[in-house]
């Protein structure tokens, strides 16, 4: 399954159990063997998870989450633009953040199960762990307390699943520190196609949902 250039796909977070976290809509870039580019500007649709009253749970304890009824809510990608490139069964995906006048912020790793395909867009199940570069490549980890309280949760991850999502960390630091692709200043200058608007979301975004 390849998707075209200046398609609207959706990437979404899907946990063991099934359940969809959060939708994300991009542009496709490019769509081949060695990996899926896609754009998501300002103003992209999104769907994220809160409470019955709109709230967003992010910042909620995983014990609050699991005792608070929750669904997902349209949202809009807000603030920035994001270039992402997720290569075929890797562990994380490699994110290129710019403000609103194009100017070049720095990287974000997401760490991540390898992407799945679905006939609208990916599917992956977030790691909580990510790793925030800046654009001289100095670099900090961000989340790791959410990797150690989700341990041994029937929706995430074992302790040894926690230890080589770290592992993949670490391997990814070492490519941060020497500079090394996709962290040597390429996409950096990236532009999208200036006929394209915010990506939207597709018909039927919340099927084909079989995540395990």
């Amino acid at each position: 399954m390849v998707f075209a250039a200046g398609r609207s796909i959706a990437r979404r977070d899907v946990h063991l159990n099934g359940m969809i976290a959060a939708v994300q809509t991009a542009r496709v870039v490019r769509d081949d063997a060695e990996a899926l580019v896609t754009w998501t500007a300002a103003g992209s649709d999104c769907m994220l998870r809160g409470t019955r009253d709109g709230a967003l749970i992010r910042k909620m304890s995983l014990a609050e989450r699991d005792r608070t009824p929750s669904m997902l809510w349209p949202r809009h990608w807000e603030g920035r633009h994001v270039l992402i490139r997720t290569e075929p069964e890797a562990d994380h995906s490699v994110w290129w953040f710019f403000d609103l006048e194009m100017r070049f912020e720095g990287w974000y790793v997401n760490l991540e199960s390898p992407v799945r395909r679905w006939s609208a867009g990916t599917d992956i199940l977030d790691h909580a762990l990510d790793i925030v570069v800046a654009p001289d490549r100095s670099w900090s980890l961000k989340d790791e307390d959410e990797l150690a309280e989700r341990i041994d949760h029937p929706a995430y991850w074992t302790a040894a699943e926690a230890d080589r999502i770290r592992a993949a960390g670490e391997r990814i630091i070492g490519d941060i520190e020497a500079g090394r692709f996709p962290f040597d200043g390429r996409y950096t200058d990236f532009r999208p196609d200036p006929s394209w608007e915010p990506a939207d979301l597709p018909p039927y975004w919340d099927a084909e949902v079989a995540y395990r």
